[in-house]
């Protein structure tokens, strides 16, 4: 498969998720890699990903290896990718990756900031108290998360579905096209 044998609106889709993944701090051909072995929901080799996006070996092992890091791909034999069909358990897998790697080092960081720009007698008190209310929304966002990785993803969905039901009946939010 070549990206000619792509139909438009594919190339398009993979395109999107390109486009949108810098936009949220993530590689833009991971992301293009993952909307291609997604929308085609089937195994798909690294000769195809190569051909089908125009990449050359080391970039499509690095984009690679950063979706295995973040349990986006998975190996099903060798060189053959697959992912799951499901966007809501790889919404629920990827927030998990990133709440790993950047809740625990923002309130580390956060605390360190606040320690020093309380004892540093050239900060000034309103700095310190503006690091202070990071810092808790930072921990109260922890604890929500906690609690919320705490609920059935099944639960989830239809917290988020009626959410969305009436967030477009009351607040003038256009309904999805199917």
């Amino acid at each position: 498969m070549t990206s000619d044998s792509l139909s438009p609106a594919i190339k398009r889709f993979i395109d999107y998720f390109g486009n949108l993944g810098p936009r949220w701090g993530l590689s833009a051909d991971a992301c293009r890699i993952h909307a291609l072995v997604y929308v085609l929901n089937r195994p798909v080799s690294n000769k195809e990903i190569s051909e089908s996006l125009g990449l050359n070996k080391h970039t499509l092992r690095d984009a690679i290896d950063y979706l295995i890091d973040y349990k986006m791909i998975f190996e099903c034999s060798p060189s053959i990718w697959t992912t799951s069909g499901d966007p809501w358990e790889m919404l629920m897998v990827g927030l998990e990756e990133r709440r790993k790697r950047e809740l625990p080092l923002a309130l580390e960081t956060l605390q360190q900031c606040q320690e020093e720009a309380r004892s540093d007698d050239g900060t000034e008190q309103t700095s310190a108290d503006q690091i202070g209310k990071m810092l808790n929304l930072v921990g109260g966002l922890g604890a929500i998360d906690a609690q919320f990785r705490r609920l059935p993803p099944r639960l989830v969905r239809g917290l988020v579905d009626v959410s969305s039901k009436a967030a477009r009946m009351f607040g003038g939010v256009p309904a999805n096209r199917r």
